[in-house]
């Protein structure tokens, strides 16, 4: 009898498993491997809804969503938790 195998790829079952919906790449993928999204420069971003004319109307905060997933995607992304591991895309925030 031939063993099926559950998870082909060990390292992708991983990464698939610790992303939380919304992040722009894998989750513990950065440089530093004790970096968290909390700690980053695209965690959290305010979008602007403007009417036809291109005047500003309101103002939507997402404090914790990935703001570099919004720009590429469009879409707004669930929010992640601050101490979710950081993607390759992270850039500490400035002081």
């Amino acid at each position: 009898m031939t063993p099926y195998l559950t998870a082909p790829n060990v390292e992708l079952d991983r990464l698939v498993r610790q992303t939380p919906p919304g992040m722009m790449y894998w989750s513990g993928t950065s440089a530093d491997p004790k970096a968290a999204c909390g700690g980053c420069r695209h965690y959290g971003y305010d979008s602007v809804v403007r009417d036809d004319a291109g005047n500003a109307l309101t103002t939507h905060k997402h404090p914790s969503s990935c703001a570099l997933f919004h720009k590429h995607t469009e879409h707004h992304g669930k929010a992640l938790p601050p101490v979710t591991l950081a993607c390759k895309y992270f850039e500490a925030k400035q002081s």
